[in-house]
C-alpha cells in the first residue's frame, strides 16, 4: 500500500477515535487547516485546539472514507460525515511535506 495513502487512512482512523494525541504526530508544524464548517486553523495548536473542541462538542461523530486517490503529494478521498444533526458528504485532501507529515488539509463539502 501507498505509503501516503496509509497515513491519510491513519489520521481518518485516529479522527474516528476521537485521538488528538495520535494525530499531533502526524502534522507538521506549520500544517494548515481549511473547512467551510469549522474555518481556518493555522499550526498544530491552533489545529488540537480546534480538534478537541469539535470532538467535545460533537462526541459520535464519525467519518466513513472512500476512493483515496493519491495525486503527487496529496491524498483526496470522498468522506460522508455523520453527526447528531445528520450526515453530510464531501472531499478531503490531505497534503504532505517532503518528511511524509501533514502539511495541509482541506475539506471540501
Amino acid at each position: 500500500m501507498d505509503e501516503l495513502i496509509a497515513t491519510a487512512e491513519d489520521y481518518l482512523a485516529a479522527s474516528n477515535a476521537h485521538d488528538i494525541a495520535r494525530i499531533r504526530p502526524m502534522l507538521a508544524a506549520n500544517c494548515c487547516y481549511r473547512s467551510a464548517g469549522v474555518g481556518r486553523h493555522d499550526g498544530t495548536d491552533a489545529i488540537m485546539a480546534m480538534m478537541q473542541s469539535f470532538f467535545a462538542a460533537n462526541p459520535d461523530v464519525h467519518w466513513d472514507a472512500r476512493n483515496y486517490q493519491r495525486q503527487a503529494n496529496r491524498v483526496v478521498f470522498d468522506f460522508r460525515i455523520t453527526l447528531a444533526s445528520g450526515t453530510s458528504s464531501g472531499r478531503e485532501e490531505i497534503h504532505f511535506n517532503e518528511a511524509g507529515k501533514i502539511s495541509r488539509i482541506v475539506v471540501q463539502s
